[in-house]
């Protein structure tokens, strides 16, 4: 059997940036073999804060010279990601360190690993390298530079103690407030995906549309996916959208719809399991899931796991099933979802009628 190539991965490789938006002959969009004088940082970072890169001290990179096997470029033809190509039998996560002076000496602030049959991401001032399902677009790398230079921490935006909803001024409720302190803080720590356990009439869309909000002025995202598994939810979703957040655009993706450059998509589970193709990896920064309890297992899953997004699961039921463990797509520990608020709670509250 012939060992495998590189030359092979890169085939693979050319064809996963097209799928994802990168022309390989387009000479402004990505250049190969580049070479890079490891050890000497990027003098074109100074232009602009958001591409700046500071090595790290430990990293003692000796000056040498190397080669970028892809560099990807911004419109402006600025370094935003290098690209390292290897063979098929090895894994891609092992060139970190080799790649990483790479990266840091022509400024570019993302790195992609790739044997043509995986892809790793690294946003490596921020995180470790993580598997993801596609490269991402210039328009995500793009977006993530600029959410980096103008966010700002969540605790700066006041949560309100009021919001205007159906021509009603509604409280926002103790619990609700604790629930938005819970998701601001695992959003600031770097936890991908939290799961809020909430009673069924306790608000759980107007309290996600009020978190939407908050990322939006704080500059800490662009755009959000909203996933419900029936119709009526999605009506219910887009009416509380459009209402919360007029000032951001919006709209519901239903079947045979062309897709629509929105700050907010709400769709149907059963729409996106057969479109999420048509978006990259890095399309969405939210992606938030009602009733997950029932999309998180079989083939739904695939449209939430292709999104390499913060993941906000809403449920009143989270399920312990092995085979659809909404604990554990979550990655919370011994059942315990990050943040809950019993019925008990609720009835107590007078916020639910106790049941009969």
């Amino acid at each position: 059997m012939t060992e495998p190539r590189e030359t092979d991965a890169r085939i693979l490789i050319d064809a996963q940036l097209r799928a994802a938006g990168w022309d390989p002959a387009d000479k402004s969009q990505i250049t190969t073999e580049v070479p890079v004088v490891v050890g000497v940082a990027a003098v074109a970072q100074e232009e602009s804060p958001a591409y700046r890169v500071e090595p790290a001290p430990d990293r003692g990179a000796s000056a040498g010279r190397g080669r970028g096997d892809y560099v990807l470029l911004d419109s402006n033809g600025r370094p935003l990601a290098v690209v390292e190509a290897k063979r098929a039998a090895i894994d891609p996560y092992t060139a970190k360190n080799q790649t990483l002076p790479y990266a840091e000496a022509l400024g570019a602030p993302f790195i992609f690993l790739s044997n043509g049959e995986v892809i790793y991401f690294w946003d490596y001032q921020n995180d470790d390298a993580r598997l993801v399902s596609s490269f991402y677009s210039r328009r995500d790398l793009e977006r993530l530079v600029y959410l980096r230079k103008e966010a700002k921490p969540l605790a700066t935006v006041p949560i309100p103690q009021t919001y205007l909803r159906q021509g009603e001024i509604r409280e926002v409720r103790d619990y609700q407030q604790e629930c938005l302190k819970a998701m601001d803080h695992a959003f600031e720590l770097g936890k991908r995906r939290f799961l809020n356990e909430l009673p069924t009439g306790t608000g759980k869309t107007d309290l996600v549309c009020l978190f939407q909000r908050r990322l939006f002025e704080a500059g800490r995202a662009e755009r959000i996916l909203f996933l419900v598994d029936r119709e009526q939810l999605a009506q219910q979703a887009i009416s509380a959208i459009q209402e919360l957040l007029p000032g951001h655009s919006s709209y519901w993706l239903q079947a045979g719809m062309v897709r629509q450059e929105k700050q907010i998509t709400v769709a149907l589970l059963q729409t996106m399991i057969g479109r999420y193709r048509e978006f990259t990896a890095g399309y969405f920064d939210v992606v938030i899931a009602d009733e997950c309890h029932r999309s998180i297992y079989g083939a739904w899953q695939a449209a939430l796991t292709h999104f390499d997004a913060f993941h906000v699961g809403l449920s009143a039921t989270p399920a312990a099933y092995i085979e659809r463990n909404t604990f554990s797509f979550y990655h919370c520990k011994d059942r315990q979802p990050d943040f809950s608020y019993r019925i008990q709670d609720a009835f107590a509250g007078g916020f639910l009628t106790p049941y009969k």
